[in-house]
């Protein structure tokens, strides 16, 4: 046996090296790993006025905590805002225009108001010499409730571009 060792003692002694040259690179990775994760930790422990980080995290999982509690007591209201918000006007269309030859000043206009859910209204107002006529006609899933004027179709075109996300 002692001379089966001998005769390969040099590739022995260079396995024995890149085993201990492998285990030398692997604990100064975990090291640094170690390090990378403690970062964060002493933030924390730096933002609550030196506290050790064992500290900062467990009040920082308390607010967590409190958080979700607040959320949970307050959920309802919450869905009752976001109902109400829906059914506000977000998106509006507003178009000016001289109605007859006669009439200038651009006083007749077209207004369109809708909802997130493409629901409101469009109001027309014609201003004439000796009259003023006034139309209202309803949008409900984006369609309104009759064909429209040029202007009408302007000002309906304006408010669902403002309902749609702009482009990237």
């Amino acid at each position: 046996m002692d001379h089966l060792l001998e005769s390969y003692d040099g590739v022995l002694t260079l396995a024995a090296l890149l085993v201990g040259a492998a285990a030398l690179v692997l604990a100064v990775v975990i090291i640094l790993d170690v390090r990378r994760l403690k970062r964060p930790f002493r933030g924390m422990a730096a933002v609550y006025e030196k506290r050790d980080a064992g500290q900062a995290l467990e009040e920082l999982l308390k607010g967590i905590d409190e958080n979700r509690e607040f959320l949970r007591v307050h959920s309802e209201e919450i869905k009752r805002i976001l109902r109400l918000l829906a059914a506000c006007y977000t998106a509006t269309g507003l178009v000016k225009y001289n109605a007859f030859e006669d009439i200038g000043g651009m006083q007749s206009y077209s207004l369109c108001m809708l909802t997130r859910e493409k629901n409101g209204y469009i109001l027309t107002n014609l201003v004439g010499r000796t009259s003023t006529r006034g139309y209202a006609l309803d949008v409900t899933d984006g369609k309104p409730s009759r064909n429209l004027s040029d202007e009408e179709k302007e000002a309906y075109d304006i408010a669902m571009r403002s309902l749609s996300p702009p482009e990237a």
